[in-house]
């Protein structure tokens, strides 16, 4: 399932790939209506309630929403789980398409006030990053995933770190112009998504990069 962008199309998305929680409802160039909330294990609980409010400040019903978009990381994999559920859901329900994006698209693209190339960097925990370089918006290179020392290495010199994962381990990455208390942005999911192909609920798929952590830890309780 394709879908064109039309003027005036409404858009729903939904990031929670971090610590924060966002929604976002724009139409065409307008903000309906966006919120975010920093929260650690509480994403089920928070998002919910959010999208119910976001519908009502825009005045609208989730009928009236044309695509739904939604951050599909990498990032922490129970708030992935919660949010690519959650528009799966929605997109079922009223048959609506679905565009997904990755998170660290999104922290390069909101770096518009950064000079030259970005290199995205979100904290994937254990001391490890997720990391992708882009330049104008576009990706570099793949994602990748890897102790932070390792890949703070990456970084060339001109490049701007972005991303919660910079936040966490500013002192490696402090050799490279930062900014900081950056998180994926709903409002600029659900520009880009205007502009993406769309596909059923089912189709959009996470970006991952490694197991979940309590796959790894059962199977380190296994190996002992």
């Amino acid at each position: 399932m394709t879908a064109v962008r039309t003027e005036g199309e409404v858009v729903l998305a939904i990031t929670s790939s971090t610590a924060v929680v966002g929604v976002a409802i724009v139409r065409g160039d307008l903000v309906l209506s966006n919120a975010h909330v920093v929260t650690d294990r509480r994403h089920a609980e928070e998002l919910t309630p959010m999208i119910q409010v976001a519908l009502a400040e825009a005045g609208l019903n989730v009928r009236d929403v044309d695509r739904i978009a939604v951050d599909i990381g990498p990032g922490r994999f129970t708030g992935l789980r919660v949010g690519l559920t959650t528009a799966r859901a929605l997109a079922l329900a009223v048959d609506k398409p679905v565009v997904g994006i990755s998170s660290l698209e999104l922290l390069a693209v909101d770096a518009s006030d950064a000079a030259g190339p970005v290199c995205a960097v979100i904290d994937a925990r254990r001391n490890e990053v997720f990391q992708q370089h882009f330049c104008d918006g576009r990706s570099m290179g793949e994602a990748l995933v890897g102790p932070a020392d390792e890949l703070a290495r990456l970084v060339r010199d001109g490049d701007t770190v972005v991303g919660d994962g910079a936040d966490r381990y500013a002192e490696i990455y402090a050799p490279h112009a930062h900014l900081p208390d950056r998180c994926p942005s709903a409002v600029t999911l659900a520009r880009l998504a205007q502009l993406r192909p769309a596909v059923s609920g089912p189709e959009v798929e996470p970006l991952y990069l490694r197991e979940a952590d309590v796959q790894i830890n059962i199977k380190t309780r296994h190996n002992t």
